[in-house]
């Protein structure tokens, strides 16, 4: 999650103080902007008919159907995952109320996104009832409402445990103390001292290998564990960060489970995971080694594990083939290579730059 530089001593303001600005603004916005949250206990989740889903013609949803629906329940939790479909005819109407009212591609000018036709159409058969218990892992908690939502969407799952991971609710004080001086937004939600008590909220800094291992190997892989089979990236939105969580978590899925990611927009903290990061590993999805061609694979971590890569707008899914889950990877190569978000590192597409140079 977040971890601003330390700051430097001098009269101007320091990158640290300048990053910790940031952050702190891009809370208090979501804070601002994402309401509501739901009864932890209510499973009122099996939607059978839907009505307001209905009204929006990009959500994929059978109202026949007995999977849960992830629009519904986001909704319900208002998290910002299915807030777009909502916001768009109010926005296109009246400039005022978009996010982003000049761009050209209309979907992104209101607040939230589209994510729902994503989760229905990947995990829409994991809500019905019968599923194999599995664990769940969100990376950014803030104030629950996306944990909620997959907390109702996967609410006939029994069995089915679910985590996350946020740090703000770490030890209140200076952040070059690696503390937290900006509030507990955790605590806003009603199931926040419950989720603590069950060891399914982990306070930390979620860029931190050395502590995302500690809490892997002594909170997850327990032997009483249901498989660790879905991963979701939804933390600060800084591509190194996002870079972090795929290189450690994915190794680790078990084999058939999937990494979301979300929040893969042009905007500046993000922007090099979408342009630098998603080019390599599309690259080693059609990785084949032949020695008959000049060419190397960008992530020899990944891509052995890779089975599909699908994307939507800001959302990718990265699924795992059947080999099995690499439980003792290194922290040295848990961690994201030199070339995971600069792609001119990475040999194959160095060297198809230099021979579009020779030609």
């Amino acid at each position: 999650m977040v971890q601003p530089t330390r700051r430097r001593q001098n009269t101007f303001p320091s990158i640290g103080a300048i990053a910790g600005i940031a952050i702190f603004v891009f809370f208090i916005v979501r804070e601002a902007l994402e309401g509501g949250w739901v009864d932890l206990t209510n499973n009122d989740a099996l939607i059978t008919t839907s009505q307001s889903a209905s009204s929006h013609d990009n959500v994929k949803y059978d109202p026949t159907s007995k999977e849960v629906s992830f629009y519904e329940v986001g909704l319900k939790t208002g998290t910002d995952k299915v807030a777009a479909p909502g916001r768009l005819p109010g926005c296109l109407k009246n400039d005022a109320s978009c996010t982003r009212p000049s761009c050209v591609r209309k979907e992104c000018r209101p607040w939230g996104h589209f994510y729902h036709t994503m989760y229905q159409q990947k995990f829409g058969k994991w809500t019905l009832p019968g599923t194999k218990p599995f664990q769940f892992l969100e990376i950014g908690f803030f104030q629950g409402s996306g944990y909620d939502a997959y907390n109702k969407f996967f609410s006939n799952v029994k069995g089915a445990e679910l985590h996350s991971m946020e740090i703000s609710c770490i030890e209140p004080g200076p952040r070059e103390e690696g503390k937290w001086p900006w509030g507990n937004f955790a605590s806003k939600n009603p199931g926040y001292e419950s989720l603590l008590k069950k060891n399914l909220l982990h306070c930390g800094d979620a860029s931190n290998v050395t502590w995302l291992n500690e809490v892997y190997t002594t909170k997850l892989h327990r032997s009483d564990a249901p498989p660790l089979k879905l991963v979701v990236e939804d933390a600060a939105h800084i591509s190194s960060h996002m870079a972090t969580s795929v290189f450690f978590w994915f190794p680790r899925i078990e084999p058939g489970g999937f990494m979301v990611i979300e929040d893969i927009q042009p905007i500046a903290d993000a922007n090099l995971f979408r342009t630098q990061f998603m080019p390599q590993i599309m690259s080693d999805l059609h990785f084949c080694g032949d020695p008959e061609f000049q060419d190397q694979a960008c992530f020899p971590t990944l891509y052995p594990l890779l089975q599909s890569i699908h994307c939507e707008m800001h959302i990718c899914v990265l699924e795992r083939n059947e080999k099995p889950a690499n439980y003792s990877l290194s922290l040295e190569l848990s961690k994201p290579p030199p070339n995971a978000l600069d792609l001119q590192k990475c040999y194959s597409f160095a060297k198809a730059q230099e021979i579009s140079r020779k030609d």
